[in-house]
């Protein structure tokens, strides 16, 4: 009788192993004590028992295999899938009186089997596809480098979307003039749409309204396996001049970039390019290769230009008190052969390179005012070579920026005419300092120490910059002597002044008030109807910015 209770216990829990079996413990109640032939047979019939019963939980564990083996194969209902995100699941295991894993007829009256067909879903692959369904995501907002965003669990594939837009308010000292007018703009809204397929392969579309117009901005990868060389190819920022590569519009001291910059930069074009920083990121570097028309959309022709960009930051990587941490030295190229369209047709105080010209109904033409126009039948043909040499330094709150500019662009009369090289410098020296107490290492938006608010227990101004700009650009006068241009109605030498105040109510909203002087080396017509003209402008510039 003990020795039966004894094994009886013990086969008990080698098989309940937590006491969770459905093997439920013995627990029989005390008895008298029967002769040894009676104890015998009863601790018999109980084993037969416990054979009975570990019968039974064999089955049953079978049974749950069974079960675990049909989640696993799961197989997904095909004819389900929305094309491009997946399909959903459903169990295709044979079921007693059911016809899974046979051939089905499909609703066109061919035939599919259980996992739909392979020809209309991503299960056309067989080797090679890792996702097959859905995968979940999880969403953000990345407030360093701005936008909302969403990425699968292992951030392998992202997809982010920015957006800028800028509302302004010009008004210009001179009365009468015209086509510009004073009035209300929107000089550029933007959306941009990044992210990753697969963390080293990145990828931008964007797009732009400017003034009336809305075309593509950028469409570009870029292939990142090692930030030491990076390759890019598409449409997006060429590599020449500091002010228009290293500076995005958003992070400007002013409301636009300095006469050199807005009239000769490399502006957006299709190109392949290699760029990365080495040394520790002490040096920034980028060369690549480019359709020769600035901004343009197709190449004219076959010839290409070459742009190269050189940064070097000898003591980024010291000391957070070392004055000269953040300051920056280098320089950029731009050169090719030429023969197309000029791009810019008409040289602008503030606008970007545009083939419109000057009689153009473009709301550029009334919002900003040329100073050199081209004559109509001009092109650009011939060898171009631009450069720069530029500095910046940033130092808690101030901001120093200039740069020397020079070199020549080709133009001919008509389609026949002899190219002239035309000489071209400039340079600028910019200045701004936060008032506030934020502090920078480089050109950015501003995230404000106490944000604008007027509400009770968060008040706040939000930040403040002192802004001051000297700019200047010169064509030779070969300009007007080859026949190029009419040196009654314009001027190859412009000089201006832009004093300014930002406020940042937060890091998202900007404000620019701004004061541009411009100053002509010959009187400029500012009424193409009348022929009047003259020798100063004055410009007072109110610019609401929101990016985030």
């Amino acid at each position: 009788m003990i020795l039966g209770a004894v094994l009886a216990s013990g086969t008990t829990r080698a098989l309940g192993q937590d006491g969770s079996s459905s093997i439920p413990a013995v627990n029989a109640p005390p008895r008298a004590i029967v002769p040894a032939s009676d104890a015998h047979q009863e601790l018999l019939d109980r084993l037969r028992k416990m054979e009975a019963r570990l019968d039974q939980v064999t089955r049953q564990n079978e049974d749950l295999s069974r079960e675990v083996h049909e989640l696993k194969t799961v197989k997904w209902d095909q004819s389900q899938a929305v094309p491009g995100v997946g399909a959903a699941p459903r169990l295709d295991t044979p079921r007693s009186g059911g016809t899974g894993g046979e051939a089905q007829p499909s609703a066109g009256g061919g035939s599919k089997t259980s996992g739909g067909d392979p020809t209309t879903t991503g299960r056309a692959q067989e080797v090679g596809n890792r996702h097959i369904g859905k995968l979940s995501l999880k969403s953000f907002y990345d407030f360093d480098d701005d936008g909302f965003g969403w990425s699968t669990q292992d951030d392998e594939y992202t997809l982010a979307v920015r957006a800028l837009t800028q509302l302004e308010a010009r008004s210009y000292q001179q009365k009468h003039q015209f086509p510009v007018s004073n009035g209300f703009y929107n000089p550029r809204t933007r959306v941009y749409l990044e992210g990753r397929l697969t963390k080293p392969i990145q990828y931008e579309m964007s797009f732009q309204n400017t003034f009336d117009s809305l075309n593509l901005l950028d469409a570009y990868l870029n292939f990142n396996y090692d930030a030491r060389f990076q390759l890019r190819i598409g449409r997006y920022k060429t590599p020449f001049t500091y002010e228009w590569y290293r500076i995005h519009v958003w992070h400007l001291l002013a409301p636009e970039r300095s006469l050199f910059a807005n009239n000769y930069e490399g502006n957006r074009r299709f190109g392949l390019m290699g760029w990365g920083t080495v040394f520790d990121q002490r040096m920034e570097y980028a060369v690549g290769t480019f359709n020769g028309q600035r901004n343009s959309y197709q190449p004219f022709d076959s010839l290409q230009d070459v742009m190269a960009f050189l940064n070097f930051k000898p003591f980024y990587n010291m000391e957070e008190d070392f004055p000269l941490r953040d300051l920056h030295v280098g320089g950029s190229v731009d050169a090719g052969q030429e023969n197309q369209s000029p791009v810019p047709a008409v040289l602008r105080t503030n606008s970007a390179p545009s083939a419109a010209g000057v009689d153009s109904s473009a709301a550029a033409n009334s919002a900003t005012l040329p100073f050199l126009a081209f004559n109509p039948n001009v092109r650009e043909r011939g060898p171009r070579a631009l450069w720069e040499l530029h500095a910046a330094y940033y130092y808690r709150g101030l901001t120093l920026l200039g740069a020397w500019q020079g070199g020549y662009e080709s133009y001919a009369q008509g389609a026949a005419g002899a190219p002239n090289r035309i000489p071209i410098g400039g340079w600028y020296a910019q200045a701004g300092y936060i008032l506030t107490g934020e502090t920078i290492r480089d050109r950015t938006l501003i995230d404000p120490l106490r944000p604008f608010d007027l509400r009770h227990g968060h008040f706040g101004l939000g930040a403040f910059e002192v802004t001051a700009r000297y700019s200047e650009l010169e064509l030779n006068r070969r300009v007007f002597t080859t026949g190029l241009a009419d040196p009654a109605l314009w001027t190859n030498h412009t000089q201006m002044v832009d004093v300014g105040f930002n406020w940042y109510l937060n890091k998202s909203v900007k404000i620019y008030f701004d004061w541009e002087h411009a100053m002509f080396g010959n009187p400029v017509v500012n009424n193409t109807a009348t022929d009047r003209k003259s020798l100063h402008s004055n410009l007072f510039w109110l610019r609401f910015q929101v990016y985030f």
